[in-house]
């Protein structure tokens, strides 16, 4: 049995912001920034006193639709991230996968077999044919489906996950999204989790091409301010991104880049690299049939990645990060976390001297 049933992961945050001479704010009212820019990196986790023995002792586990999970770890809906493999050994390790979009025959089969195994997965819909695949799905044993649209903002998307809800009784995640009025309208249409991030991405460009994106930490926080889980989704190059994530109220974190090039990832080994790409990339699209023009454009690119090995080094590397930031903050649970993390703001100056300067002095 690879989960088991369990509580539910309270949204609840501090969104503190340490000041000076133990003053605070609370973001948004923040005096010397502008709460609409913040990422990761112009933050850090302020360390606090703490009665917590040791990172071992920290609870990490997350209720997320029908499992509880030992780690807030959702491997990304890409199809040279996220497969058979993936989705096996993260359920191994106590995260989960999500199949992507693809051959609806081999995903039912899938399917199937996982739901007859009891490995959690998450299955991904687009827009077009959602509906009559969730309902396929949901014959083979899906548990939870996600809406994957890149805008999820768009009423087609409200309106199909609502209706997977309320029709086939499924779990539903949709995005992506990032403010506060777009996290409301997803509570409103009873949406279970909201997908956060445009363009933060490992292997995105849409910032670059539409000109259309918002900065991830603030996103977190705008999108947890309505009271919605959140999957937090791009810009994790590290373990203190995963922990920031989850400090700013994130429940899950989704991993794409990080992941790329693990033994798990599908696809084959060619001189001691792997092939990793976005989903909106013109590689993905040649290949799935989609045309670019004037109507669409790649907003993804497509990488040789050195392969990495085992993926749960990565896990490992990401849940110690976590554990860490917990008992700096004095944190038993994620719940705890959430509601005792405190941030400051970081300098240029204060990103430089957080790397380990003497390294490039010996």
């Amino acid at each position: 049995m690879y989960y088991s049933k369990g509580r539910r992961n309270s949204p609840a945050m501090s969104k503190v912001f340490y000041k000076a001479l133990g003053k605070k704010e609370t973001w948004p009212d923040l005096s010397w920034a502008n709460p609409t820019t913040l990422t990761y990196d112009d933050v850090l986790l302020v360390p606090q006193n703490s009665s917590v023995v040791s990172r071992s002792s920290v609870d990490t586990s997350v209720k997320f639709g029908p499992y509880m999970l030992e780690k807030p770890i959702i491997a990304a809906p890409m199809d040279t991230v996220s497969g058979e493999k993936m989705i096996r050994k993260l359920a191994q390790l106590g995260a989960i996968g999500i199949l992507p979009r693809g051959d609806i025959k081999e995903r039912l089969t899938f399917c199937e077999i996982f739901s007859q195994e009891k490995v959690p997965c998450v299955y991904a819909v687009g827009l077009k044919n959602g509906m009559e695949e969730a309902t396929l799905l949901k014959e083979k044993g899906a548990e939870i489906i996600l809406v994957d649209v890149a805008h999820g903002g768009m009423g087609k998307v409200k309106q199909l996950a609502r209706e997977i809800k309320k029709k086939l009784g499924l779990y539903v995640i949709a995005g992506n999204i990032v403010s506060y009025e777009q996290a409301k309208e997803y509570k409103k249409n009873d949406i279970d989790w909201a997908r956060v991030g445009v363009g933060p991405g490992g292997l995105c460009i849409t910032r670059l091409v539409a000109g259309t994106g918002f900065s991830q930490l603030s996103a977190i926080f705008e999108t947890t301010s309505a009271d919605i889980p959140v999957i937090a989704d791009g810009g994790i190059k590290g373990p203190g991104h995963f922990a920031k994530a989850i400090a700013a109220g994130a429940g899950m974190v989704m991993i794409g880049s990080l992941f790329a090039g693990t033994d798990e990832t599908p696809g084959k080994v060619v001189k001691g690299f792997k092939i990793a790409r976005g989903q909106a990339s013109a590689e993905y699209m040649k290949d799935n049939g989609v045309e670019t023009g004037e109507f669409r454009t790649a907003e993804g690119v497509a990488i040789q990645v050195p392969v990495k090995g085992p993926v749960e080094n990565v896990v490992n590397d990401l849940m110690g990060g976590l554990r860490s930031a917990m008992t700096y903050s004095g944190a038993q649970s994620i719940e705890d976390f959430q509601k005792k993390a405190e941030f400051a703001l970081v300098s240029e100056a204060g990103r430089e001297e957080s790397k380990p300067w003497l390294k490039d002095k010996i």
